[in-house]
């Protein structure tokens, strides 16, 4: 009896490792297939859209968002985000996460999500951008800039 709870408890143990070690091996795999197109692409956008002019910002948002955002907000978000200064220095990118998902209003698309650490004239920040995959590059779905310098 006891060598039948071990040997169950062995093969939950053993079956737990094994998934986890597929989910690594999976993760790394999907990260190394985004890693040569979207870091180029964000290495990019990224100092364009923390120049903090509306214009530049469009130029990389998908066409569903701009349709989503009005004018005004658009430029509420821009000036409240200037607040943080001119980019002084991107950190290492880290690979977060790539779903695919039907968008509301119809389509789906793949999207990659990355996270990076920022230097900024006025204080540091983490941007969490994720990409929409579009034919052979991107656009910007979403641009979450973090930082307690916006909270002055």
């Amino acid at each position: 009896m006891f060598k039948k709870v071990l040997k169950g408890l062995g093969i939950a143990i053993l079956s737990l490792i094994t998934l986890f070690v597929i989910i690594g091996v999976w993760s790394g795999y999907k990260s190394s297939t985004y890693e040569k197109t979207a870091i180029p692409y964000l290495d990019v956008a990224i100092p364009e859209i923390s120049s903090w002019e509306t214009d530049a910002m469009k130029k990389y948002l998908t066409p569903s968002v701009l349709a989503d955002v009005s004018e005004k907000d658009l430029n509420t978000v821009v000036r409240t985000l200037s607040k943080m200064g001119e980019l002084v220095e991107l950190g290492q990118y880290e690979f977060s996460s790539v779903t695919s998902k039907a968008l509301i209003g119809g389509g789906s698309g793949t999207f990659v999500t990355y996270v990076v650490p920022a230097n900024y004239e006025n204080g540091q920040a983490t941007i969490t951008v994720t990409l929409k995959e579009e034919d052979d590059s991107f656009s910007v779905y979403q641009f979450n800039l973090n930082s307690m310098a916006l909270l002055e």
